[in-house]
């Protein structure tokens, strides 16, 4: 008798059961990838660059994995695996870039699933037509600001309100939650100023009221830090940065449970389409290989080089969770396995920021992070430019403030080339 054929499903929860027992670096090589996908003996997951999948009947379609890439893709398939298991999430969906991450996840959480409803039915979802239960989202007062524009200038018109708190601050965020929650959003760190917030506590407080926790790990990456085994029910991360780490490719992810990402892939992806190309999976899947040992020298870099800013007599403050002057320390040493690669330090006048970015020779100026290259920017002109001056001052961004993404050049020519444009200004 001919041995019933197992479903794709079934064949993936026997991979992942294989995967689950093995060690963060085994699991960055191997997981997602071997044998996943079956389709060739390639020691390396191809590029599927096509549209379509066909199949000689129906029912042999109804038996696989893939119809459309809008949805699935082998190489994007075998990324999601590959980051689902390194967070320790039931699965993940890949995107075209770390904010149509935020907004995919964050869409799945606030509507209701309405798609096979008839068009009168829909409209008592419609936030004008029941204003008194407008849902409310709280957020750190500190967010890069493609996220802030999102969240406080786009969803204010679909009917979602975002709430500014201290998101250090337990009791802030405890007084801000009310029934019409429906999640909180935080990055830790911070992006630009290195905040450090509590998840295991700030996930207790929103699941009072049966809300979600929504976390960006982009600043840690899953080789330092893993939201949902300290109670975050979604995690986004852009891959851009630190799992690519080098700087060819945008992407961005979503882990969580089966249900949402599921809801989210079939549902919101679907019909928004901000899908990843192969061609950016195949790059993040190549980055990704070599994640831990990356993050251990970008940590290591970064807590030298933290050091010799703090002792620096220019620097008026250094921003840096490995050092015990961060008020995150404790609980980064709480909830990170390294404190990053990031930090933030601040000057005297703006006077002496100006002068200081014509300097360097070695460290590159430039927007984004996580790369092998170490990037230096002026907050207030570069990342913050799109911030009147009373948002940067409600989330406290200094006018002197530069955050520098330390690379994987030798510390000492780093330190050496900051020394060098300090002692000019």
């Amino acid at each position: 008798m001919e041995e019933k054929r197992k479903t794709p499903d079934q064949v993936n929860k026997e991979l992942r059961e294989k995967w689950d027992q093995w060690q963060f670096d085994t699991q960055q090589i191997r997981a997602g990838e071997d044998p996943y996908p079956s389709t060739t003996h390639s020691l390396r997951t191809p590029i599927y660059a096509t549209k379509s999948y066909t199949y000689s009947t129906m029912s042999e379609m109804l038996k696989n994995n893939y119809f459309y890439s809008r949805t699935e893709n082998p190489t994007l398939y075998a990324l999601d695996q590959k980051l689902a298991t390194l967070h320790g999430g039931e699965e993940a969906l890949s995107v075209a870039s770390g904010m149509a991450a935020v907004h995919l996840s964050l869409s799945s959480v606030f509507q209701d699933r309405i798609d096979r409803m008839k068009p009168r039915k829909i409209q008592k979802y419609y936030p004008q037509n029941n204003p008194t239960l407008f849902p409310n989202i709280i957020i750190h007062k500190q967010q890069y600001t493609g996220v802030f524009r999102l969240l406080t200038k786009i969803y204010p018109q679909m009917g979602n309100t975002a709430i500014s708190v201290d998101m250090c601050n337990l009791e802030e965020v405890k007084n801000a939650i009310t029934e019409q929650t429906k999640a909180v959003f935080f990055e830790t760190p911070t992006n630009p100023s290195v905040d450090i917030i509590d998840i295991d506590e700030i996930s207790k407080l929103i699941h009072n009221v049966e809300g979600k926790c929504i976390v960006d790990n982009t600043f840690a990456s899953p080789a330092l830090q893993q939201p949902i085994k300290l109670g975050a029910d979604l995690v986004i991360e852009s891959l851009t940065k630190y799992v690519n780490g080098h700087g060819d490719c945008l992407g961005g992810v979503i882990i969580g449970p089966k249900k949402e990402i599921r809801n989210i892939r079939y549902f919101w992806q679907e019909t928004q389409g901000p899908v990843m190309s192969p061609f950016s999976a195949w790059l993040i899947l190549r980055g990704v290989r070599t994640l831990s040992l990356r993050m251990e020298k970008h940590c290591s870099n970064a807590m030298k080089i933290a050091k010799f800013l703090s002792m620096h007599p220019k620097v008026k403050k250094v921003i840096y969770p490995g050092l015990e002057s961060h008020s995150g320390h404790d609980i980064a040493k709480k909830q990170m396995t390294g404190f990053g690669g990031m930090l933030g330090f601040e000057l005297e006048t703006v006077e002496e920021c100006y002068e200081l970015m014509e300097l360097f020779k070695l460290i590159k100026v430039g927007v984004s992070l996580g790369d092998t290259t170490s990037l230096i920017e002026y907050t207030s002109i570069m990342t913050g430019i799109d911030l009147a001056s009373w948002e940067k001052r409600m989330m406290q961004i200094s006018d002197t403030h530069f955050r520098f993404s330390v690379g994987l050049e030798d510390p000492e020519d780093l330190i050496n080339d900051l020394e060098q444009a300090l002692k000019k200004i």
